[in-house]
């Protein structure tokens, strides 16, 4: 029998950074014979889950001493009653190095899914206490690892289905999806749009997305003082986020999906619009093989010039070759980038590692049946 417990930040279906992972879980849940969720905070219970859920109490007040308390007693206790072949730390490094001395004591495996390029103490001591790291692509971790497991990404191929490319009022529509922070990089995004008009482009961009700090709320302010610089003004503007269940039309509404996120990066939102059948431009080395072979030049380096080339040239093509470019990339996410496929490489891993500890260590860490 397969029993997880999988620990991360925010429950809540409607949360526009998270919410994504409530399906994911749903579809680990049905993979195993039992999951256990912990999570820091749990804002929305929705129905039907079909794993247990545990919060640590910041939705109800409290802190972080306390919050770190409750988890190593919660993992303690899971570790004891579920008696799970492994625990999966959901993009938090400090996750997987708290649990993983009681994980440890009673043969508990430990696994960071992680995929993002800041580099940290804190994510090179997981890794150390980590049996493995589980990332979306070749280079979406910014670490080099002999315990890196390249496993795909997790994306709904139902609710985020094929459309074709149909370009409405002779514009090309762009977008962009993700808060407002400077890593993002919105500002060469908006200056690539500008040289692309000035070289007879006709294109427009949306760039959607919240902002969740003081800084990221100050740069949404520098983004809008820019588009009125550059005179983007009726041509880029930049909209509140959304929550989980709009980002499918959202996609749907737009030609070419864009993201100027900087190197490392493997953006969930790119692999959802590719999904949708969106072409997508992407400047992260770890979309190049992703992206390969598709009949166009899909990534770009960091810099406005070449960014404004690639709009152009996506401007340029047929509604139909962009559709082409689409039903291709639409093909690699169903291949190894969907739900199933990411639940099953989780579960296939678990195991794996289960089984080298019960083989090292015979009598000790076995599940009960």
């Amino acid at each position: 029998m397969t029993r997880l417990v999988f620990v991360t930040q925010v429950v809540d279906p409607a949360d526009p950074v998270l919410g994504f992972v409530v399906p994911q879980l749903r579809v680990l849940a049905a993979s195993v014979d039992r999951l256990a969720v912990v999570a820091n905070e749990v804002r929305d219970v929705p129905a039907d889950l079909g794993f247990d859920l545990i919060s640590l109490g910041k939705d109800k007040g409290r802190g972080q001493v306390g919050r770190g308390l409750r988890y190593v007693s919660e993992v303690n206790r899971l570790a004891r009653r579920l008696r799970p072949q492994a625990l999966v730390a959901h993009m938090c490094p400090i996750y997987l190095s708290l649990a993983a001395p009681v994980a440890r004591a009673h043969g508990v495996r430990t696994l960071l899914w992680f995929v993002h390029p800041a580099n940290s103490r804190t994510l090179r001591t997981a890794e150390r206490l980590s049996d493995s790291v589980m990332t979306a692509l070749p280079g979406s971790y910014p670490r080099r690892s002999a315990k890196v497991r390249v496993i795909g990404h997790a994306v709904d191929t139902e609710r985020f289905g094929y459309e074709r490319v149909q370009r409405h009022g002779g514009r090309l529509r762009l977008l962009t999806v993700g808060r407002t922070s400077p890593v993002k990089g919105y500002e060469l995004l908006l200056r690539a749009v500008g040289i692309a008009r000035q070289r007879g482009a006709l294109v427009e961009l949306r760039i959607v997305g919240p902002s969740t700090t003081p800084a990221e709320h100050a740069h949404r302010k520098e983004l809008q003082a820019l588009i009125r610089d550059l005179g983007l003004d009726g041509l880029a503007r930049v909209e509140e986020g959304r929550p989980p269940w709009e980002v499918p039309n959202l996609l749907h509404e737009a030609d070419v999906v864009v993201s100027a996120t900087a190197a490392g990066s493997a953006d969930k939102v790119v692999f959802e619009a590719m999904a949708c059948g969106r072409p997508v431009l992407v400047t992260s080395p770890a979309f190049k093989e992703l992206v390969a072979g598709t009949g166009m030049c899909l990534d770009f380096p960091q810099e406005p010039e070449a960014l404004a080339g690639r709009i152009c040239a996506v401007s340029a093509a047929a509604d139909e070759e962009l559709s082409s470019v689409g039903s291709r990339l639409r093909s690699r996410i169903e291949s190894g980038h969907s739900l199933t496929h990411w639940a099953d490489s989780v579960v296939a891993l678990s195991e794996e590692l289960h089984g080298r500890s019960a083989q090292r260590l015979p009598g000790k860490g076995h599940v009960a049946s």
